[in-house]
């Protein structure tokens, strides 16, 4: 009796395990959705595309997303080597297989992305979220070394209805459904997977999440990566990643959503990665004056630090100062608007114009400049760049506008 009663247990015990546990991850109760992309039609994926092999994935525009696989191994969908790059699965839920899509193309190429829509069920019942409740979002990403440039604006967006019909395009939207992480950071990591995580209060008829990009190019920011040198796969001009384990929990308050960061953003981590450089146009009807203050020495948000590009341009007004005894300038420092508000948390960014201005001034004494010869101003915000153009989106302002001049006297 003692024997088969242990059995029993024994029987139960594993029976109520299996169920606790999916891949080696602990059922949560609360958990809605765990999407890991291990459930197929049995079939294995031999090329590009398939993502309809997943079960219940949607892809809802004409640029399909795709699914790689370890069965597949030695494809272009395989895993960890696949056309896009390498990247092995995810630790977490111990699965074998994850999705990819474009999230960013430059120019005219803008609207070729692709999106992963997920139903919301749990087993097999389709949900909807309730109104007024919060849910923990989180899923994870990595950048395939296909990938020319990394971007931001990786998001999820909830929905009553399939979103798209197979059409060409990208999807933009920009409403209350849409989440994003909350330093909404550009995600440029290789190898490895980061989590996208937020806070979502449900409006009370979504059915489906879709993960890409729904800004559009002019507001998304991007940075030009370069593929570690080992790696083979052929760069083309997208932003692509690896998409795995999109999960939704019911929580009552966000310090249930573990991945999920309740602090303030700082406005430091908003800083542009973008430092723009020039080289100035330089015509015969020019005068020497004007040929120097066309050379503008341009800095990282954030940062007085010079830059090989800075040094060419105070290299040439140096020489030209050497050349002409009487020359005096004045260096005048410039910030952005950005560098300012983010002054107002953080004293590390106070007087950016400043020391920009500063830093200069030491390179010119260095290189043999007497200092009787300068003059610092300081502008800071108040003077943008008058090489702004109409059409440069708020990043390059920005960059334009964190620059030191130079004005003959």
């Amino acid at each position: 009796m003692k024997i088969g009663l242990f059995l029993l247990l024994s029987a139960a015990t594993l029976s109520n395990l299996a169920i606790a546990q999916k891949g080696g991850k602990k059922a949560n109760e609360k958990e809605i959705l765990y999407q890991d992309f291990e459930k197929t039609n049995k079939e294995v994926v031999t090329e590009v595309g398939g993502i309809e092999l997943a079960e219940g994935i949607l892809t809802p525009m004409e640029l399909k997303a795709e699914l790689f696989m370890t069965e597949a191994t030695g494809s272009d969908a395989g895993v960890p080597v696949n056309v896009y790059g390498t990247e092995a699965p995810s630790a977490e839920g111990g699965g074998q297989n994850y999705a990819g899509a474009v999230f960013y193309k430059p120019g005219k190429l803008a609207a070729e992305r692709s999106y992963i829509t997920i139903p919301i069920k749990k087993g097999t019942e389709q949900l909807t979220l309730k109104k007024g409740l919060k849910y923990c979002v989180e899923f994870s990403v990595s950048l395939a070394e296909s990938s020319k440039f990394a971007t931001n604006n990786i998001s999820a967006l909830f929905s009553k209805d399939v979103l798209g019909n197979g059409s060409p395009g990208a999807i933009y939207n920009n409403s209350d459904k849409l989440i994003k992480s909350q330093n909404n950071k550009i995600y440029n990591g290789f190898y490895g997977w980061e989590k996208v995580c937020a806070v979502y209060t449900a409006k009370g008829d979504e059915k489906y999440i879709t993960i890409g990009n729904f800004d559009k190019n002019e507001t998304t920011k991007y940075e030009q990566v370069k593929k570690p040198k080992d790696n083979e796969t052929e760069v083309v001009a997208h932003a692509y990643y690896y998409i795995d384990n999109v999960i939704i929990t019911v929580i009552d308050n966000v310090t249930e959503c573990k991945c999920f960061d309740s602090r303030k953003p700082k406005i430091e981590e908003s800083f542009s990665t973008l430092m723009y450089t020039n080289t100035p146009e330089i015509s015969d009807k020019m005068t020497k004056n004007q040929i120097i203050e066309a050379h503008t020495v341009y800095f990282r948000a954030g940062k007085f630090s010079i830059s090989e590009n800075a040094k060419q341009m105070m290299d040439f007004v140096i020489e030209e100062m050497k050349m002409d005894k009487t020359l005096t300038i004045d260096i005048i420092g410039h910030n952005d608007k950005l560098e300012d508000k983010a002054a107002e948390e953080n004293p590390d960014f106070e007087d950016m114009a400043r020391k920009r201005a500063n830093a200069v001034e030491k390179y010119f004494i260095a290189a043999g400049i007497d200092v009787g010869r300068l003059t610092k101003v300081y502008k800071g915000a108040a003077e943008p760049n008058p090489g702004i153009a109409d059409d440069d989106d708020q990043e390059i302002q920005d960059a334009k506008n964190r620059y030191v001049s130079f004005k003959v006297k």
